[in-house]
């Protein structure tokens, strides 16, 4: 004899009905919640030219805008807040900051489940990947995402870093590489400052077996680029299974005082 649902399992079934769908369609722009045609851009004209792009002219390792602390035109200028990063982590791209529709749409993918987000956002991305293959060499390079816990895996559905790497891999800007996995421990970088956030991801990532041989360059994927701290960790990892050279693309960057404060000028929170 079959019994009544139950009224809280019925809310949940249809909280995760609802997730499922909006993650396929969304059923409004991104920003400004107006009506978009299912099979166009998940933004309006509107404020797709809104979204702030990330300034130039920038630090030539990490991506920085550097603004006033830029010196002559056409010479490569590093801002110094990336002197830690270990030599095979040559590079780094975002086409856009941190900040207002750049955050929400990131967001949007991460915590609000819009999948389907992630082959629009991949195209903005590609040409900084595409450019940054030719700089490190060695042919087509692996795009490796940066993955989750095995527990974040589950209570998500899904990894952001893998659908904007299996897109720019759909692209042709190289192949889908899921070489790495994340041992459990640490607590989420969203809002963890400076020093903290290079031990919070140190030594947690770990190879896959099973690495084919062969080309041994990479791109980090991911959707936010903060310090930087989780793309060294990667690299560290890759640079003990004989990767010779890394780069790592994202999405969106933080801004980051160029005076010596850690304190991030954008954060995603939950």
């Amino acid at each position: 004899m079959r019994t009544a649902a139950r009224p809280g399992r019925l809310r949940f079934v249809g909280r995760v009905a609802a997730a499922a769908f909006d993650a396929l369609v969304p059923a409004a722009c991104v920003g400004c919640r107006r009506g978009v045609a299912p099979d166009g851009p998940p933004l309006c004209t509107l404020c797709r030219s809104r979204l702030p792009r990330l300034a130039s002219p920038r630090c030539a390792r990490c991506a920085q805008p550097l603004g006033n602390l830029a010196a002559a035109a056409g010479a490569p200028v590093r801002c110094g807040t990336c002197e830690e990063w270990p030599d095979i982590l040559v590079a780094a791209d975002a086409p856009f900051a941190l900040e207002g529709l750049a955050a929400r749409t990131v967001r949007a993918l991460k915590y609000d489940r819009w999948r389907s987000l992630a082959p629009w956002m991949a195209a903005r991305m590609a040409p900084g990947a595409e450019a940054m293959a030719s700089r490190i060499g060695g042919g087509a390079p692996w795009l490796i995402p940066v993955p989750l816990t095995a527990a974040r895996q589950r209570e998500r559905g899904f990894n952001q870093a893998g659908e904007l790497a299996r897109a720019l891999a759909d692209r042709g800007v190289g192949g889908l590489g899921r070489f790495l996995d994340r041992r459990p421990g640490g607590s989420r970088q969203a809002g963890v400052r400076g020093a903290r956030r290079r031990a919070n991801v140190q030594g947690r990532f770990r190879l896959r077996a099973g690495l084919p041989e062969g080309r041994r360059s990479a791109i980090i994927v991911d959707d936010v680029l903060t310090t930087g701290a989780t793309a060294i960790a990667c690299a560290e990892a890759l640079a003990e299974a004989g990767f010779r050279s890394v780069a790592t693309v994202s999405f969106a960057r933080t801004l980051r005082p160029l005076d010596g404060d850690e304190s991030p000028t954008g954060r995603l929170r939950p």
